[in-house]
């Protein structure tokens, strides 16, 4: 029942994409003194994305001709990981940033964890709403 609400998928996947991102900026902080490493982030996960997957279009292209553009785009996209832009390098060639990486943690945790309390809440107006207080 659940999966069939989109707004219950699109905080889920936010709410997996701040895990996979916590996983990489620990990375970054586990290679600070890493000689030649350079800082990870993943790409912003977009609400706009989200919800073009969910909208179903009324007719559906299909293509007709090899030489045609394929349309279909992977939902992994979200999920790529890119290099850091913003960095120091020192003389050992590393791109950590410490105090950089400590404030996108801080950051990424207050938003794993709004985007928790919505979902929590969610289904609590959820259980409301079919009487199950």
């Amino acid at each position: 029942m659940l999966n069939d609400l989109p707004l219950m998928g699109f905080i889920r996947d936010k709410m997996k994409w701040h895990q996979s991102r916590q996983t990489v900026l620990a990375s970054n902080v586990a290679n600070a003194d890493t000689p030649g490493y350079r800082p990870n982030d993943l790409k912003e996960l977009k609400f706009d994305r989200q919800l073009a997957q969910v909208r179903k279009p009324i007719a559906g292209m299909a293509i007709t001709h090899t030489k045609h553009i394929n349309v279909a785009s992977s939902s992994r996209e979200a999920y790529d990981s890119r290099s850091g832009q913003d960095f120091e390098v020192t003389p050992s060639g590393n791109g950590v940033v410490l105090e950089d990486q400590m404030m996108k943690v801080a950051s990424n945790q207050f938003d794993y964890q709004l985007a928790t309390s919505v979902y929590s809440r969610s289904l609590g107006l959820l259980k409301i709403a079919i009487g199950r207080s």
